[in-house]
């Protein structure tokens, strides 16, 4: 398991997948990811040392399984909770939402092969999943059980052949062929959906920050709408969504080596802010220091 003390840094490290993630409080300070390849099969356990709200999409050639190691009833995926006996399955290319509120907690993804994409249900989009009973906590502890043995050990052995088979078993157990998502009131899951894929292009396209309602004219959705699909998607409204990509692409920028004349203000300001005072305070909530000490560790 590789540890970090940094949220971005973290993010940086996971793989298989496209993220856009912010961090949404900090209950430990401490973020730990590690990944296993199993003769073709890829386990990725993760610790959040808080909550997190993520936005992404599977980039591997096969399809993702995600399923929380801990408080699974406070993860909410594309805007159904989970729950002990339920799991997120992501087909290759497919986007995702997964938000969890001001929580330390953990989770894995479990990366099958192409070949297994017949597994998922008859879908192009990511779903959660109703296991058999029991299924899920079986699949659990047997993550565990190959967490606790193999990570730090040598690869390519005999035994990661047969912890790939087990595991892999185990998944295709949970994933009944042809099974629906979970059911959904209100609109269509893709009308959601799209509204959050649109939102989030035009949030990655621009260096300053849309307003509300900017994202609202220019997806074509009333502010009501906007404002309910992503209290759904990740249970904050859209301006405290904006707010915390804010903060996270200030650092981003605030810790990139440059200049030694380059200020806080010139960062902030690139970033469209000019509210300098408030926003240091709300980067020291955030983050636990000033933008100042970020810019200067970035110096050296």
């Amino acid at each position: 398991m590789i540890r970090f003390d940094d949220f971005d840094a973290w993010g940086d490290a996971i793989s298989g997948a496209s993220l856009q993630l912010v961090c949404d409080a900090v209950e430990t300070r401490g973020w730990a990811i590690g990944a296993l390849d199993l003769a073709g099969l890829v386990l990725q356990v993760a610790w959040e040392g808080g909550g997190t709200l993520c936005y992404g999409g599977n980039t591997h050639p096969g399809p993702i399984v995600f399923m929380p190691l801990t408080h699974a009833d406070e993860h909410v995926v594309n805007g159904e909770r989970l729950d002990d006996g339920s799991l997120l399955a992501i087909p290759s290319g497919a986007d995702f939402r997964i938000a969890v509120r001001k929580r330390a907690h953990a989770w894995c993804s479990i990366a099958l092969p192409q070949d297994e994409a017949g597994a998922l249900p008859a879908s192009a989009a990511s779903a959660a999943i109703r296991c058999h009973d029991g299924a899920v906590p079986r699949l659990r502890r047997i993550v565990a059980s190959i967490t606790d043995s193999l990570f730090g050990q040598p690869g390519g052995t005999a035994a990661h052949r047969a912890a790939g088979q087990a595991l892999e078993a185990a998944v295709l157990e949970c994933l009944p062929a042809r099974q629906p998502p979970l059911p959904q009131a209100g609109r269509p899951r893709l009308d959601r959906a799209e509204i959050v894929r649109r939102a989030m292009a035009m949030i990655d396209g621009t260096v300053i920050m849309p307003t509300t309602a900017d994202l609202a004219r220019d997806i074509g959705v009333t502010s009501r709408t906007l404002l309910r699909t992503f209290q759904e998607s990740f249970g904050v409204p859209p301006r405290q969504y904006l707010i915390l990509r804010e903060l996270h692409a200030v650092r981003r920028s605030l810790g990139v080596p440059g200049a030694d004349d380059t200020t806080v203000a010139d960062v902030l300001t690139r970033h469209g802010i000019w509210e300098f005072g408030r926003f240091a305070a709300r980067y020291r909530r955030q983050f636990g220091e000033l933008p100042s000490t970020t810019l200067g560790r970035a110096r050296g």
